[in-house]
């Protein structure tokens, strides 16, 4: 199953990050949908107690220009949803992506925490594994999955740092 791990470093620190990014609804429909240039971000169910927090979003990305084999096996659009659970204690965000095509192939689960460098300064560390089971060319969606997911988060972190400076997070 291919992996990928991410570091991003932000200039705010931990509790914030969680409750002013991560957490917060505003923020997050503000970078998908403006800056991510996604039709639609959307909470879809928020659920909070003691020891956790849990979401699930529907979201529907730009299609980009995907290759033919691959854009005749999803089509044109296509959108998925998000279930994330935000742990307390542990202070660590898991979630799982379910996409409107291929749901029964695909495989795409992650996790991410903050490592504290400074007083306002932290490292987000993402890891996601994705597993496509479509002869020929799960691979290829693989691959454009993790190579997607690598340039959202890129330019979602310069927007984070931005809106954090911006705000005076």
């Amino acid at each position: 199953m291919p992996e990928l791990t991410l570091r991003h470093e932000f200039n705010t620190d931990e509790d914030t990050y969680w409750s002013k990014i991560v957490l917060d609804q505003a923020f997050n429909k503000k970078m998908f949908e403006g800056e991510l240039g996604f039709s639609g971000w959307n909470l879809v169910e928020f659920k909070e107690d003691d020891a956790k927090i849990s979401r699930k979003i529907h979201v529907e990305p730009p299609s980009g220009n995907l290759p033919g084999p691959i854009k005749k096996l999803v089509g044109d659009r296509v959108t998925y949803t998000e279930d994330g659970v935000f742990d307390k204690k542990a202070k660590r965000y898991s979630f799982k992506i379910t996409p409107s095509t291929l749901a029964d192939k695909m495989k795409l689960n992650g996790e991410f925490w903050v490592e504290r460098i400074a007083d306002k300064k932290i490292c987000r560390v993402c890891r996601v594994t994705v597993e496509v089971k479509v002869f020929a060319v799960g691979g290829a969606i693989e691959e454009r999955i993790l190579a997607d997911m690598r340039t959202s988060y890129d330019r979602g972190s310069s927007f984070t740092n931005q809106h954090i400076a911006e705000h005076g997070l």
